[in-house]
């Protein structure tokens, strides 16, 4: 009922605003000649989170550009009322707070715009003002759809779940930009060789412990792979790149830049043979994009409130299924990341891949 009432008033401010905003905007309409051919998709951290949920916002902005025929997006990330970001609940401020989260902003959310490749222009506005500017007198065409300032959304990543299953193709539009491959080119040929590089992308993270890696199973599995044939690259938690990186990966080939640059952990796993790792945020990066080859485990954790079953299926997602728009080479594993549920899973993506040659990714 609240969000039926939410969406009505939203509309009714939309059609009051209607015509003012015409006005505004054939009033600017000569500074701005492309206006008409871009999609203003505003990120509005009143409500929205600095954390990679942001990659279902873009993937979705795309999805929206397309149908409507528009050529690029433009996107502007709003500022919240809390310093910047939205209020928090107290367990999650204690860990991330504000000052880590405004950072976040440039970390995750103007670096993760480089990924997707509609993506012609970014404004991190200064104020709600501005947005409220950018809304009345530039924006003909908005994502989320009747997006009003005074009463935001975030639309999560429904939208690009639905579209799937009516079968709108292009949902892992995500991709790494050039220069960064040709980087990641160059590093493997060094570091890797002729080998196949399996990347494995590890939490470790003061906030909700129970959701990280199983380090000794990622470790011992790791250690099984064939060395000649193999090599493991494990991107650690952005925290261990400050604090220290484990004393168990000092045998292993270790990618912390990775950690801090998307666009170039993008790369890595374009470029990687297998990518593996748990239900995190990073991993939606290889979620996005079609072209990666994924095995992803531990989706739940039951005593974690935020990775139950119940609210998982929440925002979409099916139990015990893949990503509805994932490829034959992308999968959703409903087990926890023990060794042996890692060693079948990359056994059996690694099998579909040697079946299909011509599935192999060519960036």
């Amino acid at each position: 009922m609240g969000r039926t009432i939410h969406r009505l008033t939203r509309r009714g401010l939309g059609a009051v605003s209607a015509l003012p905003r015409s006005v505004r905007r054939s009033l600017v309409s000569g500074k701005d000649p492309h206006a008409h051919d871009v999609l203003f998709a505003f990120y509005d951290l009143k409500v929205a989170p600095v954390t990679f949920d942001f990659l279902w916002f873009l993937a979705a902005a795309d999805l929206e550009r397309r149908r409507r025929g528009l050529n690029s997006v433009h996107v502007v990330i709003v500022p919240g009322p809390h310093n910047g970001v939205r209020q928090e609940t107290e367990d999650y401020n204690a860990i991330v707070d504000a000052q880590t989260r405004q950072a976040r902003i440039y970390n995750i959310l103007v670096q993760a715009c480089r990924v997707l490749p509609s993506c012609s222009g970014l404004t991190l506005a200064g104020s709600r003002r501005e947005a409220v500017f950018l809304r009345s007198a530039v924006a003909r065409h908005v994502l989320p759809a009747d997006y009003e300032p005074m009463l935001p959304v975030f639309p999560g990543p429904r939208s690009c779940l639905d579209a799937a299953r009516e079968g709108e193709p292009g949902i892992g539009c995500l991709r790494a930009p050039a220069d960064e491959l040709r980087a990641i080119d160059a590093w493997a040929s060094t570091h890797i060789g002729s080998r196949r590089m399996v990347v494995i992308t590890l939490r470790r993270y003061g906030f909700m412990p129970a959701r990280n890696s199983n380090m000794p199973a990622w470790i011992a599995f790791a250690r099984s792979l064939d060395a000649s044939r193999y090599c493991p690259v494990f991107i650690p938690d952005t925290h261990d790149t400050i604090a220290g990186l484990p004393t168990e990966l000092r045998d292993f080939t270790v990618f912390p830049e990775a950690a801090w640059n998307i666009a170039l952990r993008m790369a890595l796993y374009e470029r990687a043979f297998v990518n593996l790792g748990i239900n995190t945020g990073p991993m939606g990066l290889a979620w996005l994009n079609e072209r990666v080859r994924y095995a992803t485990l531990k989706i739940e954790t039951a005593e974690v409130p935020q990775a139950t079953l119940g609210f998982i299926q929440s925002f979409g997602f099916e139990a015990g299924k893949s990503l509805p728009f994932a490829t034959a080479l992308q999968e959703w594993v409903w087990e926890d990341d023990t060794q042996e549920c890692i060693a079948r899973a990359f056994e059996r993506l690694t099998r579909r891949i040697e079946a299909c040659p011509d599935a192999v990714v060519q960036s």
